[in-house]
């Protein structure tokens, strides 16, 4: 049997690309397409595997260049024929959904529906970007809508996903949450510093600015790890008790972690690894309280029976992160049972789930199961 993975392009680091690179472990025997590949600025595990990209590999080098070739970059990759496939499995946020997939099929591991299109303006905020891709907007949605239609089967990272895609695409999917490395988010047997954690793209719909401006106002220790299009704005905002970090290695990131009061985490995400991989660190989190985080963390005052993993706030502005980064600073949270929850969302699990998804949908279609590659 051939499978084919498909990604929307592995050019930068973050949890899709993670996620992408468990899909490559578990289904070791599949090819690897996407639209474009950069060693030098991706995960160094797919160094290891032939990746098969398109024409625009030339020019597609940065994260941050296919953004603005996102419409061409649809267009392309509805072009890229893997018809002679037995099974598509795709890990898309974009581009990846749009390739021509054998008829009953395509498996799409939705992280969300595109979100430069259905949530215009979070993405684009206030920058003229916004002014280019608005008068292509309507019919760049229905040509989403239509390629949507064309998969056979969505599994979303979390119940907000799913949300999206029955409000975006009609379709409804099953929930298979995002994991992370717990191997590599772990306690260190040091003393916590006195500094606070921000880690994230620094990108427009990040919302990181709010954490400069409340971080100012606070005179608190912040690290932000990290780089993006907004970098050299957010770091002008910011006052000396801020530093910049850039990207940072796994074992650094991991040590980061570890190591902070809290972590500061303000986006609306519709998943959200950062928190989780903070509590596998022992390290308690500071976030804006909807959307994914909703689903993974418990909040103080939460009516629960299990301890409490975060702050929550739920307004995106510096006042209200403030006044969540003082209630932090009188709670308390037990660093055990922080390792204990985050321990749920294991690589394994996820792995296992995925493949008895496969199996459920080649067995639907009459498959012999026995024909899925073996596990590396």
């Amino acid at each position: 049997m051939r499978i084919a993975l498909v990604h929307d392009h592995l050019c930068g680091i973050g949890g899709s690309e993670r996620i992408f690179q468990y899909f490559c472990e578990e289904f070791s025997d599949a090819d690897v397409y996407t639209l474009a590949y950069n060693s030098e600025t991706t995960l160094p595990f797919f160094a290891h595997r032939k990746i098969h990209t398109t024409w625009m590999n030339r020019w597609i080098r940065t994260s941050e260049a296919f953004r603005w070739s996102f419409p061409i970059a649809a267009s392309v990759m509805q072009r890229l024929d893997l018809s002679h496939y037995d099974l598509i499995l795709s890990s898309s946020a974009t581009t990846a959904k749009y390739v021509k997939a054998p008829k009953g099929r395509h498996l799409c591991y939705c992280y969300i529906p595109t979100r430069a299109l259905w949530h215009y303006d979070q993405y684009f905020g206030r920058g003229f970007k916004r002014y280019l891709i608005k008068p292509f907007l309507n019919a760049l949605r229905k040509r989403d809508f239509r390629i949507a239609q064309n998969v056979d089967r969505f599994i979303a990272i979390s119940e907000s996903s799913r949300n999206y895609i029955r409000q975006y695409y009609h379709r409804d999917s099953e929930v298979i949450y995002c994991p992370i490395d717990t191997d590599r988010f772990r306690p260190v047997n040091h003393r916590k510093l006195d500094h606070y954690l921000l880690v994230s793209r620094l990108e427009t719909w990040k919302k990181v600015e709010y954490a400069i401006e409340a971080f100012n106002a606070l005179g608190k220790p912040l690290k932000i790890v990290g780089s993006g299009s907004e970098e050299a704005k957010l770091r002008k905002m910011a006052k000396s008790n801020i530093v910049f970090v850039g990207s940072l290695s796994d074992v650094e990131l991991a040590q980061e972690y570890a190591l902070c009061k809290a972590v500061i985490f303000t986006p609306f995400l519709e998943y959200g690894l950062i928190p989780l991989e903070a509590n596998a660190s022992g390290t308690p989190v500071i976030c804006y309280g909807r959307g994914g985080v909703e689903e993974t963390m418990i909040p103080v005052g939460h009516i629960s029976k299990k301890p409490p993993t975060a702050i929550f706030f739920y307004e995106q502005t510096a006042a209200s992160l403030a006044d969540a980064v003082r209630i932090f600073e009188t709670a308390s949270f037990d660093p055990n049972a922080l390792v204990e929850h985050a321990s749920h969302w294991s690589i394994d699990s996820f792995k296992k789930k995925m493949r008895e998804k496969v199996l459920q949908h080649l067995g639907s279609l009459h498959v012999e199961k026995g024909c899925l590659p073996k596990k590396s």
